[in-house]
């Protein structure tokens, strides 16, 4: 028989491979890196999401603005931003909420369809030939934006 080695069992060494925690960690890390690098490279179309939802309430807010008037007030859309009016001589020309003048500029690359939509003071919305709808393009996909003529409502 052999030297009795203490540490050692049946001549094999304990030094080679890895442990099951050396490898729990590299998996759940490897598993961290794959979720960010997804996250990173997948493009959610957010910033028409984003786009969408500002013009919706800014559109309500034309809305409220003539309901507490008797003039109608006005959103006209264009390829790139979007222009709230009003026909009321004492108001002149109007601010959009979060911004400094009457004109909102899409960011993000984002562009949409054109359409005016004029909001008389029962807050019923008229709109032009093209419809009720308003489209926004993303990078990735588009956004429908729907209003409804009897209410005014956007969706």
């Amino acid at each position: 028989m052999g030297t009795y080695r203490p540490g050692k069992r049946f001549g094999c060494c304990r030094g080679r491979g890895f442990t099951l925690i050396e490898v729990v960690a590299v998996l759940i890390l490897v598993g961290i890196m794959a979720a960010v690098a997804v996250a990173k490279f997948t493009d959610t179309n957010a910033a028409a999401v984003a786009e969408a939802e500002i013009f919706k309430s800014h559109l309500r807010y034309a809305q409220i603005r003539a309901m507490g008037d008797i003039y109608p007030w006005t959103v006209t859309v264009g390829g790139g931003s979007y222009i709230l009016s009003t026909t009321n001589p004492s108001i002149g020309t109007p601010t959009l909420p979060g911004e400094s003048g009457a004109t909102h500029s899409y960011d993000g690359g984002v562009t949409s369809g054109t359409g005016t939509f004029t909001f008389n003071w029962r807050g019923q919305a008229t709109t032009t030939p093209s419809g009720n709808t308003v489209v926004f393009t993303g990078k990735s996909g588009t956004v429908t934006v729907n209003i409804t003529p009897e209410t005014g409502f956007a969706q």
